[in-house]
């Protein structure tokens, strides 16, 4: 029957804060990586949104003003903003933007920099574009906006949608999370550090005591000798 050794956790934790310089220099050099990486590798992504009402039917006196806000106008209007949002993907929006503000994207570039979704339960359209630069992404996001109205009128033959918010530069990038890379950086390295002291521990096969010798070996120990030199040092500095 294969023998199992018996984990002292007092020696253990003796064990870790021994060498505690392990998991100090782990931690260090892992934050360090970790503001490293977030400061100087990632390219900083700004994000900028514009939003769209979408009418059932567009009002064209006092007297249809009530009859727009009835349940089956709300109804439809709903379910347009659904369609609406997939117009805005299309090719034929994006590459008028992408020729009006001659982006250096291709169609399939600025898709994927682009969202288009409806306000859950709101006849509110959102769309949002990200780009390396702020005001680049408001522009990008307005013309969106304006092509997307003018090719529903074109298609749809109705002008039933209006802009509730321009969007506007927004200087806070949406991808740059210092604080928390940096801690994440730091618990990862405290990780390691207690790892790799697992590691010697698991393969340090040298007998330090007595009681290690009668542990492994099943020995007696018929006498130890005192190392004088530490004994007197020690006593140096207590006297």
């Amino acid at each position: 029957m294969q023998e199992y050794e018996e984990i002292d956790l007092l020696e253990l934790i003796k064990t870790l804060w021994k060498r505690k310089w392990i998991i100090v220099a782990c931690v260090i050099v892992a934050t360090l990586i970790g503001f490293s990486y977030t400061k100087y590798a990632i390219t900083p992504m700004y994000e900028s949104k514009t939003t769209l009402m979408v009418n059932g039917s567009k009002s064209s006196g006092l007297g249809d003003i009530a009859s727009s806000f009835d349940l089956g106008s709300i109804n439809m209007s709903q379910k347009l903003v659904v369609t609406y949002s997939e117009i805005v993907k299309s090719r034929i929006v994006l590459e008028q933007v992408i020729n009006r503000l001659d982006l250096d994207l291709s169609y399939g570039q600025l898709l994927g920099r682009i969202t288009s979704l409806p306000v859950k339960n709101t006849e509110i359209l959102q769309v949002s574009v990200k780009h390396e630069d702020p005001q680049q992404a408001a522009l990008i996001a307005n013309t969106i906006a304006d092509v997307f109205i003018k090719e529903v009128m074109r298609i749809i033959k109705v002008d039933n949608v209006e802009i509730i918010d321009q969007a506007i530069g927004i200087h806070i990038p949406i991808n740059v999370k210092t604080v928390m890379n940096t801690a994440i950086g730091g618990i990862l390295g405290g990780m390691i550090g207690v790892g790799i002291i697992f590691l010697i521990i698991l393969f340090d096969r040298t007998l330090k005591t007595a009681e290690d010798i009668e542990k492994h070996l099943g020995l007696p120990v018929l006498g130890t000798i005192v190392d004088f030199k530490n004994l007197e040092t020690k006593q140096e500095v207590k006297s």
